[in-house]
């Protein structure tokens, strides 16, 4: 009887799995430093960092300030207005359970 033969198997390894890798996090603005270093005859005596003021270019008017004060003042009492809204929706909710549940305690004598 003929055995049949089977065709055989690659002989070269698995492809690793791929990892998840993290995303890089960004990277701070540097702040700009101007190091001063003191020398006297020829060797260093002491060595002083100060910040460089950084530039307003990118600074907004004052006018603009106060209008975004005043919009994010109104979005603030658009949402104080939307959350007592909801929380008399639920006090609506559960004020007849709760009176239901006053009328059983009361009604349990010790």
């Amino acid at each position: 009887m003929p055995s049949t033969a089977t065709a055989p198997k690659s002989t070269t390894a698995p492809k690793a799995r791929k990892t998840r890798t993290r995303k890089a996090t960004p990277k701070a603005t540097p702040v700009a430093k101007v190091t001063t270093t003191t020398f006297q005859g020829g060797k260093v005596i002491s060595k002083k960092s100060e910040f460089t003021r950084p530039s307003t270019a990118r600074l907004i008017t004052w006018e603009r300030y106060q209008k975004d004060i005043s919009t994010r003042w109104a979005i603030h009492q658009f949402e104080i207005q939307e959350l007592i809204k909801d929380l008399t929706k639920a006090i609506d909710f559960f004020q007849p359970y709760h009176t239901e549940l006053v009328k059983r305690v009361k009604a349990i004598n010790f």
